[in-house]
């Protein structure tokens, strides 16, 4: 049976993509075999049922099951907030104060997927991290990317409202905590990740306010703590950083030019 007509209200690449994803082969696979490209009834029925689940509105990751984030595969579901672009700005803000040769002690705080921590493990190869995440579900995710990325002797995962379960200290404290207004009208695509990911209260402030004032405890005396935000919110968070004893450090624009990364190191007695 030959293939199923491209839907031209989908973009060709995720079309690549899903074809892949029925046949078990890469998009760059599918690209160079499309001309002459067959498939069996079966495939075709499966192919036209992930392009409806698009057409509906699923995004792609959902659908695939995976993510790319700073070159590499995460696994994502339901349960997780997935990897996106944007937040690779924190990793590359990193990367502006310390050197990937030290040894380092690692916290992410709402782990999701894991692709902050793990991806800061594979790129400091000397360091060693902890994750935190509420939600169960979404540490079995985070669990099968530790796994998949050969991190499991290099971090541990912990099922924890924020801090509550932690003790010790680090170098570097990251996070991309839920930070939408719950009165924030948002795109049908971003409500298949899961709603504890994305909404943060009546103005979207409320994790920022449970997490920073208990950081500045957690951070050795030349830490830096990393924070992914919304667009417009760098104000609001730096009174509550401000409040908490914490000094801002820098800030980081993402490929928009937006304000996506504030940097903030505990102020000096």
């Amino acid at each position: 049976m030959a293939l199923v007509p491209l839907q031209k209200i989908i973009e060709v690449s995720e079309y690549r993509l899903l074809i892949g994803a029925v046949l078990g082969q890469s998009p760059e696979w599918v690209f160079m075999h499309l001309p002459t490209l067959i498939l069996s009834a079966e495939q075709k029925l499966k192919l036209n049922e992930l392009v409806q689940r698009r057409v509906n509105g699923e995004p792609i990751a959902k659908i695939l099951g995976y993510k790319e984030f700073y070159g590499r595969h995460f696994f994502t579901n339901a349960h997780t907030l997935d990897p996106r672009p944007d937040s690779e700005t924190l990793i590359d803000a990193v990367y502006k104060y310390f050197s990937s040769a030290e040894q380092y002690q690692i916290l992410d705080l709402g782990l999701g997927t894991g692709c902050l921590l793990f991806t800061l493990l594979c790129e400091f190869p000397n360091a060693y991290g902890i994750g935190v995440d509420y939600s169960w579900e979404a540490l079995q995710v985070a669990k099968r990317n530790q796994e998949n990325l050969n991190l499991t002797k290099r971090s541990n995962l912990i099922q924890s409202s924020w801090t509550s379960a932690l003790q010790g200290s680090f170098d570097i404290i990251v996070s991309n905590p839920p930070y939408i207004a719950t009165s924030e009208q948002l795109d049908a695509s971003t409500l298949h990740d899961p709603s504890m990911a994305l909404f943060s209260g009546q103005t979207g402030l409320e994790a920022y306010e449970q997490i920073l004032p208990k950081l500045k405890c957690l951070l050795k005396p030349n830490g830096k703590i990393f924070l992914e935000i919304g667009r417009g919110q760098e104000l609001c968070v730096e009174k509550i950083a401000i409040a908490a004893g914490l000094a801002n450090e820098s800030v980081f624009t993402d490929l928009s030019g937006i304000i996506r990364v504030l940097c903030y190191s505990p102020v000096k007695a």
